[in-house]
């Protein structure tokens, strides 16, 4: 005679770690996809990512501009190095690579917190879940993005501090891990404090190796937060610096007249989980919330052209290192109060987290779609015409319809750059120029000096048109 039904029902937290634990593997499967779509259309070359590309083209070498940002910049730019010192010459090829950088490794960073977790608190891996869903797609169509990295190698530490110093091979990777997040960026200075503190509270009762190596992980982690304060203080740049305090206030959710349609989705769904803990109004505010991103995605489909606002993605940068420094502190909270995630889950509000997960995504690719549309078209007008292309004849020819998304593209100074890129076969016979109001225009097209001369780039056509 078979066991009593009642007797094999799991506990409640296992049922709601279970969900968590779908619910990721669904949002790393889908976001592995968009990113993989939009590797394939090199679309990190956007702003900064096509002048980083030609450096690296033309040196063979890592470019790191920024001080404070280091190990970022080496996993973006790793695979395109490697390219380059493997003799691929071919822009675009290496675009990709460099692509592949930006975009890969806040997936394969997200997914290894999974397996630093101990099966018996999988349930936290609502940290990165929620960093991945809920911050990365506001920032992610930015290129050089050096905060949606840090912000996953910020978890990878932190995980590892506070689960595995105990195991020698856990106080090793927490090591690795600390130093790459003590040169990863600047607003990870609170978040190294904290990572900093709790390795130090591990050297009490760990012996041996896994003591000297807390110790290694706590300094190393204080000293990169004290780096990192120096990179505050004096800034390499003041107008950065003034621009990211702008985001953090609220400037990621862009306007009505330039939405970051996916920091909206995700306020949207905060709103929901905050609401899903009071039972009278789980499942009106699941479906209220469901309902809005399917209207933000409609939206998004018929008007990506001005509701794709790239300027309200570089305005949102500092979101993943913030929030994942919040969640963090807020985790740690919860632990000494006994409380874990699995507690709060519920159905109502497993079910937004998915609808988030599977909206993020398909808004990255269309993003994507309308990135390769554009880059289709410029390749076109550097194909066909001769010389320095004005800012006025571009936004002719590419813009015809004045929609946000090409007009901001074309006003930055990364439309130089990337119409270089985007040469046929390497053979320059046309340059963009980007709006006069331009802060910065990284190429003189007027001084062959100043030209990169990358192996795969060919200048004997190209003759600046003097006005």
């Amino acid at each position: 005679m078979s066991e009593p039904q009642a007797s094999k029902r799991l506990p409640a937290a296992s049922i709601s770690t279970d969900g968590i634990t779908r619910t990721f593997w669904i949002a790393i499967a889908l976001a592995g996809t968009s990113a993989a779509y939009a590797v394939s259309g090199a679309r990190d070359l956007v702003y900064d990512g096509s002048f980083y590309l030609l450096g690296i083209a033309s040196h063979g070498a890592f470019q790191l501009f920024e001080p404070g940002r280091v190990s970022v910049q080496l996993l973006q730019q790793g695979f395109a190095v490697i390219g380059t010192r493997l003799g691929i010459h071919d822009l675009w090829t290496l675009g990709r690579l460099f692509s592949l950088g930006a975009s890969g490794w806040p997936i394969v960073l997200t997914a290894l917190c999974w397996f630093v977790l101990p099966r018996a608190e999988k349930s936290w891996i609502v940290g990165p879940l929620v960093n991945l869903v809920f911050a990365i797609p506001a920032t992610s169509f930015i290129g050089i993005g050096e905060g949606v990295i840090a912000s996953c190698l910020l978890w990878l530490a932190f995980l590892l501090a506070w689960f595995r110093m105990d195991r020698s091979w856990g106080a090793l990777a927490t090591i690795v891990a600390a130093i790459a997040c003590a040169f990863s960026h600047e607003s990870a200075m609170l978040c190294l404090v904290l990572i900093a503190a709790l390795a130090a509270s591990r050297v009490r009762n760990a012996r041996g190796f896994v003591r000297a190596a807390a110790i290694v992980a706590a300094v190393v982690t204080a000293a990169g937060a004290f780096y990192m304060l120096r990179w505050i203080v004096f800034p390499r740049s003041a107008t950065e610096r003034s621009d990211f305090l702008v985001s953090l206030l609220g400037g990621f959710l862009g306007t009505t007249r330039a939405p970051n349609l996916c920091a909206l989705a995700s306020v949207a769904v905060a709103a929901a989980i905050l609401l899903s803990q009071n039972r009278r109004f789980r499942a009106a505010a699941a479906g209220l919330c469901l309902a809005v991103l399917v209207l933000l995605l409609l939206f998004l489909v018929a008007m990506p052209g001005d509701t794709i606002a790239p300027s309200r993605f570089f305005a949102a940068r500092g979101l993943p290192v913030a929030l994942t420094t919040l969640i963090a502190f807020v985790f740690l909270l919860m632990k000494r109060r006994g409380v874990s995630p699995a507690q709060f889950a519920n159905l109502p509000l497993l079910a937004v987290l998915l609808g988030l997960s599977v909206f993020q995504p398909l808004a990255q690719a269309i993003m994507t779609e309308n990135w390769n549309a554009y880059v289709h078209d410029l390749r076109g007008v550097v194909s066909s015409r001769h010389g320095t292309v004005t800012h006025t004849d571009a936004m002719h020819a590419l813009d015809a319809n004045g929609a946000r998304f090409r007009r901001e593209l074309l006003e930055s100074w990364s439309v130089e750059p990337l119409s270089i890129v985007l040469a046929p076969h390497g053979h320059v016979t046309a340059v963009v120029e980007p709006a006069p109001m331009a802060r910065w225009t990284p190429y003189h097209l007027d001084d062959p000096a100043a030209l990169p001369r990358a192996p795969g780039l060919d200048w004997s056509g190209f003759a600046s048109v003097q006005r």
